[in-house]
């Protein structure tokens, strides 16, 4: 991995922090640079009732956390984009910190396949589960 690749991947995690999606779904990396924190926000309740967070937050938490994961643990020639995920919703979420943790399944030439696993409390007491696959395009 070249410098000026690594200065571009840490310039596009950082545009992408902080962009308005990402401010409000609260999202920012850890020391690990495979795991990735969403502070929990009030906006993020989806039913007030048990206090769970919104699926379509968890959903989201996945997502980004594919696509910031796959540029922090591999090089990728260009920018990604999502062609599909499956999001498994595994047990009630609560109003506190969500955690994701990104893996790497495979890397092909134009395709990746990730899965990220969400925690509140402990990392073996997984929320939800996504498996991602990301289109890596032409610099």
């Amino acid at each position: 991995m070249t410098v000026q690749h690594e200065q571009k991947i840490a310039g596009d995690q950082d545009d992408f922090l902080s962009t308005p999606f990402a401010t409000w779904l609260a999202i920012e990396p850890t020391d690990e640079r495979d795991m990735f924190r969403m502070r929990f926000n009030e906006r993020h309740i989806g039913n007030p009732f048990i206090r769970a967070l919104h699926g379509g937050v968890v959903g989201s938490m996945i997502e980004a956390s594919a696509e910031l994961g796959l540029g922090n643990l591999v090089q990728v020639e260009g920018p990604t984009e999502l062609v599909s995920s499956a999001i498994d919703y595994i047990r009630v979420t609560k109003d506190a910190d969500l955690f994701a943790r990104v893996s790497i399944v495979r890397i092909g030439r134009r395709l990746a396949f990730v899965e990220v696993r969400c925690w509140q409390d402990s990392e073996d007491l997984p929320v939800a589960r996504g498996s991602c696959t990301l289109r890596i395009l032409e610099a």
